[in-house]
């Protein structure tokens, strides 16, 4: 079975634990068991929140670098103000005239290019790309669909048969191909700015994509759709080499499939450059899908997509969702994109980004495990390497190094398939005062960088 990265694991157990923590441990393992994994060797119990803060049950402030669906911070008071409103009104199903899911509709398409004109409302990004995939495969009449390496896209039945990252336990889909990308975007920033460089990387990747086609349509499955988390999260976090995912797009078009932008992880403002990360890579996507980041947690997604797509589905099935697009989740929503536009988020996110990583980079320079960091605005990687082989990744000295940065109160966790690489992805309300805090943090555990 492959373990989630950072995870607790219960066979090893921990000698950390004050009595409180080990009996609340035992009781969620007793009725949640193996399918609720958690994180740290040492878990942290958590009993609120504030900003980009956490705070534990003996009153530790937590610093969290990790939570990307509490994009506007943790116990928001605009969105809280704004749920609380609602319930006090109404909450039911879409299939009575509303305002608030029209309201909010309008809100979010007006932050698409012209073309991405219609939305669906789900209640979770994997409801999303379940829909999304349904979507493809009726327009296009394919089934095959093509995704990163180590992609995750979900929980779905469908949608976690096309996620590599959940390992071999249970089949991938026949109809899927996974396209390994790491070994050609996992290089620091910077080394993409060369322009031969950038040329070279988006001219391979688009290559092993149109192999994947070729082989989706021998195998008579055809190509519905390429689904692709922008900022390729689980890949080890890859937005390097910018307009590759245009260069792919081009090649699925050709091929007679869409392309899915998964914008769970890279949207509403977090790449900082753009509020999209499709945008940021210059694609004409078919299809956008988000998840709970668009309610900062409260339970919502969306499907947007150029309208002649949903037209085609619509003639042939009916959708439904009970409480997608439900007035709460609208309000909460709402209240989203009221923060990340009043208190210009998507600026800080690339302000904040790029302090950071130039941080690092000086804080790091010279230590030998550390492989380079990339970052698109406030969504970091950083690869961590043997010190004796600085071609080798080195996923336990990862997890040593994020175990040491919860030890001293900071929240983080690892990516890419075998673990070593550190992700950051905090909430977008991460202030210059939290960034110095990591640093200095950082800088504390220098000599696990040796």
């Amino acid at each position: 079975m492959k373990r989630m990265v950072n995870s607790f694991d219960p066979s090893k157990g921990s000698t950390d634990l004050t009595p409180d923590e080990a009996a609340l441990l035992a009781r969620r393992q007793r009725v949640l068991g193996s399918l609720a994994p958690v994180f740290y060797e040492h878990p942290v119990h958590i009993v609120r929140g504030e900003g980009a803060h956490l705070f534990a049950a003996d009153g530790t402030d937590y610093l969290d670098c990790y939570n990307n669906v509490a994009v506007v911070g943790h116990a928001n008071p605009h969105v809280r103000e704004a749920v609380a409103d609602q319930l006090t009104r109404q909450d039911t199903h879409t299939r009575y005239l509303q305002d608030e899911v029209i309201d909010y509709a309008e809100r979010l398409l007006a932050t698409f290019p012209d073309r991405l004109d219609h939305v669906a409302f789900t209640n979770s990004g994997s409801e999303s790309n379940d829909l999304a995939l349904r979507m493809a495969r009726t327009f296009t009449g394919h089934r095959g669909v093509v995704v990163t390496g180590n992609a995750y896209h979900g929980i779905t039945s469908l949608v976690s048969s096309i996620s590599p990252s959940f390992g071999t336990g249970l089949p991938l889909a026949p109809f899927l191909v996974a396209v390994p990308i790491d070994d050609v975007l996992k290089k620091p920033d910077g080394t993409f700015d060369d322009p031969a460089a950038a040329s070279a990387a988006r001219a391979e990747l688009v290559v092993r994509f149109e192999a994947a086609f070729a082989k989706l349509h021998d195998a008579g499955y055809g190509v519905s759709a390429v689904l692709l988390d922008q900022i390729f999260s689980s890949d080890g976090v890859l937005p390097g080499a910018t307009g590759w995912v245009a260069d792919v797009a081009d090649a699925v078009h050709k091929a007679g499939g869409l392309l899915i932008a998964d914008e769970v992880q890279s949207g509403f403002a977090r790449t900082g450059e753009r509020f999209w990360g499709f945008r940021r890579h210059m694609a004409d996507a078919d299809i956008v899908t988000m998840g709970k980041p668009m309610g900062n947690g409260i339970p919502t997604g969306a499907v947007v997509y150029k309208h002649d797509i949903g037209d085609t589905f619509a003639a042939c099935t009916r959708y439904f969702n009970t409480f997608g697009g439900n007035p709460v989740s609208m309000r909460a929503a709402g209240a989203v994109l009221d923060e990340i536009e009043a208190r210009e988020l998507q600026r800080n996110a690339l302000e904040t980004g790029d302090y950071i990583a130039v941080e690092i980079t000086r804080l790091l320079a010279d230590a030998p495990r550390f492989g380079g960091i990339r970052h698109a605005g406030l969504f970091i990687g950083i690869d961590i390497l043997d010190g004796d082989d600085s071609r080798t990744p080195d996923p336990d000295a990862a997890a040593r190094i994020i175990a040491a940065l919860r030890d001293r109160h900071v929240l983080i966790s690892g990516s890419a398939a075998d673990g070593s690489s550190l992700k950051l992805r905090p909430p977008l309300v991460f202030s210059r005062a939290d960034a110095d805090r990591l640093l200095t943090e950082l800088a504390a555990i220098t000599p696990l960088f040796e």
